[in-house]
């Protein structure tokens, strides 16, 4: 019963990321105008304004990214883990003035084994742990805001105890506040998204949650769809021991915008080196990902796109 309960309050609230392109109505919102009625300088601007939106976490635009993490170096022998994030990213409109941003995170996770390496079978290959570990649901409010102007968006975040096997994930029900904050000058895109999770009810004897990420972007966008970026993801487990709390990475990356037919999507890549780290985290860090895009044309104004580009 506990488990059927559990079950149906996750599928409750990742109910609005699988509702895709889905939004609730809103008082007439303005229409867009059809791309083929723009000049090539329009077209560029508007295809600009969109790439500015996939990188903006309250952005108007549904975003299916898979993230993929090769984690090298790992643990107290250096191994290698892999983690695949499929992340989702849904705007529903409330209103024309406010949407709820929508964003899951389910991670696929392959954990090394921690197993001394002459304790290894005779191959030498100690093996690994495959699974599903704890999905997160993170909802931002976000009020619209006029081109130039301080985007903004703040809500829960919830963390839920799904890891297959057990070992992958903490054992805990968890939940906290979202913050996002970020300007967009001319090509750059700028801000900081943080998070905090505290544990309130789990498995007997699992270790109590109290951890929090901060994670500062920042983006250049050049001409023909590409970008430059640097986006960090810095941890932070407060009831860690000593200096084994903070795992702080820096490096940076680039990708491209880009269509394959009809379908707008992105290829980015990274790579990072930490500067603080407990044992549990990377030496170091490529990620690469894949994301398709989808403008969400209910509440998408062409008149933005032209004004945030400088563009009659």
């Amino acid at each position: 019963m506990n488990k059927l309960l559990a079950g149906l309050v996750i599928f409750a609230l990742m109910m609005p990321s699988m509702a895709l392109g889905q939004t609730a109505p809103s008082p007439s919102p303005e229409a867009p105008a059809p791309q083929a009625s723009l000049t090539p300088q329009q077209q560029a601007a508007v295809q600009q304004y969109i790439i500015k939106l996939s990188q903006n976490p309250v952005g108007n635009i549904t975003i299916l990214p898979f993230q993929f993490n090769n984690n090298y170096a790992i643990g107290l022998y250096a191994r290698y883990q892999f983690n695949m994030n499929f992340q989702p990213v849904v705007p529903i409109m409330l209103s024309r003035h406010l949407s709820l941003i929508a964003r899951t995170i389910i991670p696929v996770l392959y954990n090394p084994s921690n197993m001394s390496p002459g304790l290894c079978p005779p191959n030498g290959q100690c093996g690994g742990t495959f699974g599903i570990s704890d999905i997160q649901e993170q909802l931002f409010f976000a009020p619209k805001t006029k081109p130039g102007e301080f985007v903004w968006g703040a809500g829960p975040i919830f963390q839920f105890p799904t890891a297959t096997p057990q070992s992958l994930g903490t054992g805990q029900w968890s939940a906290g506040p979202a913050v996002v904050g970020l300007v967009l000058p001319g090509p750059w895109v700028i801000g900081m998204l943080a998070t905090q999770l505290w544990s309130f009810t789990g498995r007997a004897g699992a270790p109590s949650v109290d951890s929090g990420l901060f994670q500062p972007f920042v983006n250049y966008n050049l001409k023909g769809g590409w970008s430059l970026t640097t986006a960090p993801i810095i941890t932070v487990n407060y009831t860690a021991p000593g200096n084994q709390k903070w795992a702080v990475p820096i490096g940076g990356g680039g990708g491209k915008t880009f269509k394959i037919g009809d379908q707008t999507m992105q290829i980015n890549m990274f790579y990072y080196t930490f500067i603080q780290r407990p044992i549990t985290s990377p030496q170091t860090n490529l990620r690469i990902v894949w994301s398709l895009l989808y403008p969400v044309k209910r509440g998408f104004n062409i008149q933005d796109a032209l004004q945030a580009a400088g563009v009659k």
